[in-house]
């Protein structure tokens, strides 16, 4: 693996940090005035209490590889990178460059109610327990979701941050669905039922696993 090239997925990951605390700061956490007026249980908090739980920690070392990837989600590699925003246009450019050397990854066992789900839903993780960059403290990586594509109900004991970087979807917390655009942050606490589905454009997001468990994979409800 050329060095070019962890250089720029390490330059990507601080990158995606960046906007994760920038995220945080703009919930309060760097002004203590405002903070103060924060109700502790609203989302606002919520979403700031699981920045902070990655503030203290470093990017881990490198102890992986980056190897040419054969995912069928690199079909979407271009059309996931079209539809962002000025604040995340920055890292979709730097993206453009490694999208077909990222470890994309499925887990999930085959639905028969709705086959092929690997072929349009995936992430690439970067940082965590088995990640190439180790860390058991927390995982980070992107999630990509073809168009038209749901990606079914799901939960896992990591509490889970999303930041969108392109495309507009809906998402369902609880049976209750927004659609969220290029820059919002979404929270998914631990065990909580979700969904995402996507219209005519394929979804990036970055993700942010933290918690006691951030090692047991997600499963269909």
């Amino acid at each position: 693996m050329p060095n070019k090239t962890k250089d720029k997925i390490k330059k990507i990951i601080e990158n995606a940090l960046m906007l994760i605390f920038a995220a945080g700061g703009s919930y309060g956490k760097s002004d203590e005035q405002e903070a103060e007026t924060i109700d502790p249980k609203s989302p606002k908090a919520k979403i700031r209490d699981v920045i902070d739980k990655i503030s203290g920690h470093y990017i881990p070392l490198l102890t992986g590889s980056f190897e040419k990837s054969s995912s069928p989600l690199l079909a979407y590699a271009d059309s996931a990178l079209e539809n962002g925003n000025e604040t995340t246009e920055g890292i979709l450019e730097m993206l453009r460059e490694v999208m077909d050397v990222l470890p994309w990854e499925y887990s999930y066992d085959e639905r028969s109610d709705t086959p092929g789900l690997g072929a349009r839903i995936g992430w690439a993780e970067l940082i965590g327990p088995k990640a190439p960059f180790q860390s058991d403290k927390f995982c980070l990586g992107f999630t990509l979701i073809a168009p038209d594509t749901l990606y079914p109900e799901h939960n896992h004991p990591a509490t889970e941050l999303y930041y969108v970087l392109s495309g507009t979807a809906n998402w369902t917390l609880n049976g209750v669905t927004a659609s969220k655009a290029p820059g919002e942050v979404i929270l998914h606490p631990s065990m909580n039922s979700h969904s995402m589905e996507t219209g005519k454009e394929t979804l990036l997001a970055l993700y942010l696993w933290v918690g006691e468990d951030i090692v047991t994979l997600s499963q269909y409800t």
